[in-house]
């Protein structure tokens, strides 16, 4: 492969990932201030018994930052190829858009089913904001080349950085899962 291909990739994920780490860092904090507001019947109310409750939807949150962020870097242990047909703006935006579309319902991996691991609100909150402020992290310095390895993803062939939008959408998706719970007229006052 064209070694000025793999630079000219990294200068465009720069400038994109520059322009994504403030919409990201927000995403962030509204999750897990989201997660953190909650009281404890709150915190396990289920609207149906098969619609999760606002700590199902915390664990499985928090449980996909690590399984998506993996999917990203094991992306990068594939083969250099010539860039997908999607890596391009245009394509971001659709899965973003598709990622954080409420009326499309989806299955969770088995392994990102959550299982009731956190009975704390502020617990959740917490793991949620270590592991994704090491996303961050990573995602602010990193020099891999994300748009020129991929995998198959739950949308088709993916990249890295798709992998990573996916990461910031699908916390964005379960916030707003978590505010259709709230929304619930079932949905238990806040008691001070």
């Amino acid at each position: 492969m064209d070694r000025s291909v793999g630079v000219r990739c990294r200068a465009a994920a720069g400038s994109r990932r520059r322009r994504d780490d403030a919409h990201r860092a927000r995403l962030s904090h509204r999750a897990a201030r989201t997660i953190e507001e909650e009281h404890v019947a709150q915190w396990k109310f289920k609207p149906a018994p098969n619609v999760w409750s606002v700590a199902e939807c915390a664990e499985h949150i928090v449980l996909a930052e690590t399984y998506i962020f993996g999917a990203s870097q094991q992306a990068l242990k594939t083969p250099a190829v010539a860039r997908l047909p999607t890596a391009n703006a245009e394509s971001d935006k659709r899965l973003v858009v598709l990622i954080q579309d409420r009326s499309q319902k989806a299955t969770a991996p088995e392994s990102i089913v959550p299982s009731g691991k956190f009975t704390a609100p502020g617990d959740a909150a917490r793991e949620f904001t270590a592991k994704r402020d090491m996303t961050i992290a990573y995602v602010k310095t990193t020099q891999d080349e994300l748009r020129i390895h991929s995998l198959a993803g739950p949308t088709g062939p993916m990249d890295s950085y798709q992998f990573l939008l996916l990461l910031s959408s699908h916390s964005a998706r379960h916030t707003a899962q978590i505010r259709e719970v709230e929304g619930n007229p079932g949905y238990p006052k806040a008691t001070p």
